[in-house]
């Protein structure tokens, strides 16, 4: 098992704006070489009135320099959650923290016409880079080649300091990864991915 890590705040620079946005944003990276890293977002979980939202939900995920999102998720009845089966590859550093957040669109219904609103965050985590490093772990694909995986992890996700819902995904990377951190800093951030309350999903 490992560890959820802690909330966070993000910034948005997508093609879909959540209008609701929280006072953080995405780490500032201060060096270390950059490469590319894959998010493969899997499924979403939503608690509260938000699990039985109309508005279907799509997740952002955003780095220092640039910002990419999912599409909608598909409803998945026997597990009750979000599916999306979705990979995003964002070029990060190893000392930078990258948000992942859950937004909805809204709607307003006037009966005689239904609009759009600008998309609102249900809930957001702060992922530091140097946490996942050492949870990656080498894959043969055959024609791929080597890849360096995680498991499939999920993250707590909170808003206002209340957890909204749950987002499950693993990392993944074509190129060997060795943080430009501090030993120090790279086993404390490691660490705090081990100790917390984290479930993987199938």
């Amino acid at each position: 098992m490992l560890g959820v890590l802690g909330s966070f705040g993000m910034g948005f620079m997508s093609k879909s704006h959540c209008g609701d946005l929280l006072p953080c944003r995405a780490g500032i990276a201060w060096g270390g070489k950059p490469f590319k890293l894959s998010f493969c977002i899997h499924s979403l979980v939503l608690e509260g009135e938000e699990s039985g939202s109309s508005s279907k939900p799509f997740v952002i995920v955003n780095t220092v320099s640039k910002s990419k999102q999912t599409e909608l998720g598909d409803w998945t009845q026997e597990d009750s959650r979000w599916s999306f089966r979705e990979v995003l590859t964002m070029e990060v550093s190893p000392d930078e923290e990258v948000s992942i957040s859950a937004c909805c669109h809204q709607q307003l219904d006037l009966l005689v016409a239904a609009f759009s609103l600008a998309a609102r965050s249900v809930g957001e985590v702060c992922v530091p880079v140097a946490s996942v490093l050492p949870q990656l772990q080498v894959e043969d694909r055959d024609i791929e080649g080597v890849v360096y995986v995680t498991p499939n992890i999920g993250f707590d996700l909170l808003k206002d300091g209340v957890k909204t819902g749950r987002v499950y995904l693993a990392f993944e990377t074509k190129h060997p990864v060795r943080s430009a951190l501090p030993a120090d800093r790279t086993s404390a951030a490691s660490q705090r991915l081990k100790a917390d309350n984290v479930s993987c999903c199938g």
